[in-house]
């Protein structure tokens, strides 16, 4: 898309967009999406990119990145209109039906080998890299050691998103991929290797739910839902959220082979409620029992459990309906 084209229409929106100034090469204004920030309206967070042919925009309040047609669109529906036609025409598809919407303008596809262009994978690393010690010592599987990556610095990979540019730490870090089902990088994890008080970094490159294992998962089988991808590491046909915050990560997936299978915390109140929540969606729960004295799957593979073993369990606790809240009942501490 051309940049002549993009830079007359952000001229004719600029009007509209609170805060507007050129900075550089880039644009920067209140975000138009979430309203920037509530209490000082000076803050102007959102970002128009240079990008190939094209803008992209980037809020680094509300984190959305999306391409310059929805901004104009949300601004002014009449003027996206007229955009996207004279886009198309300099494109030679003028005489052509206009799709149902344009398609981002990033095309610079990031493709599932971007990683091994600019990191090293565990697997190649010497054996007694402090890195591979690292996945050695939290006992992560060797066939994973393929798709997990060693940053000596972080900050090198802010490339891959102009957005999160000076907001990267600079530390090693083991890099996590997040890909979605048809192996596209949306984003990526950064655990600390050192004694950051920053556990993880995560960094989103593509506006889609960052959710790790969809590229390798099975729908036609059970799909187990965990909190954090080192924990998926161990279940067969699993899934990681990121987080507490599961709706996202079980959207596309039908609600009977999912199995949600939260961090054991019966005195966090956030995690009650969010188990709560999905008592009458028909999943299927973990609830653990009372002899499980670990807080995540990882911690009870480092203390010796086996894998066969925590997969038992998790099935014997798995519940639904009535049976889980009263399982809730009696596991919860607050």
């Amino acid at each position: 898309m051309s940049t002549i084209i993009d830079a007359k229409y952000i001229a004719l929106i600029s009007p509209k967009l609170l805060v507007f100034k050129r900075k550089g090469n880039a644009y920067n204004f209140r975000c138009p999406f979430c309203g920037d920030s509530q209490k000082n309206k000076h803050k102007a967070r959102g970002y128009l990119f240079p990008k190939k042919d094209g803008y992209i925009f980037k809020c680094h309040n509300c984190d959305l990145g999306t391409a310059l047609y929805k901004v104009i669109d949300l601004i002014d529906p009449n003027l996206a209109r007229a955009y996207k036609l004279e886009s198309f025409k300099e494109r030679g598809l003028g005489n052509e039906p206009l799709p149902f919407s344009i398609p981002d303008v990033r095309k610079e596809i990031v493709t599932k080998t971007v990683l091994d262009d600019m990191l090293v994978k565990i697997k190649d690393l010497p054996p007694d890299h402090f890195a591979v010690q690292y996945a050695k010592g939290r006992k992560i599987p060797k066939e994973r050691y393929d798709d997990l990556y060693f940053a000596r610095d972080m900050k090198a990979l802010e490339v891959l998103n102009p957005a999160y540019e000076g907001r990267l730490v600079s530390d090693a870090r083991l890099v996590i991929p997040f890909r979605n089902a048809n192996g596209k990088l949306t984003g990526v994890s950064g655990r600390a290797l050192g004694t950051s008080t920053l556990r993880y970094v995560t960094m989103r490159i593509e506006d889609e739910a960052l959710v790790y294992g969809l590229d390798r998962v099975d729908t036609t089988k059970t799909i187990y839902v965990v909190e954090g991808p080192i924990d998926s590491m161990f279940l067969p046909n699993a899934i990681a959220a990121g987080g507490t915050d599961f709706t996202r990560a079980v959207r596309s997936i039908p609600t009977d082979r999912v199995v949600l299978v939260f961090d054991n915390q019966p005195r966090n109140q956030q995690v009650v409620k969010k188990i709560e929540s999905f008592v009458s969606g028909g999943y299927g729960v973990v609830i653990w029992p009372d002899h499980w004295k670990y807080k995540d799957i990882n911690e009870a593979v480092i203390d010796g459990l086996s894998t066969e073993a925590i997969h038992s369990i998790i099935n014997t606790a798995t519940h639904t309906g009535l049976a889980l809240k009263l399982a809730i009942r009696s596991w919860k501490k607050c």
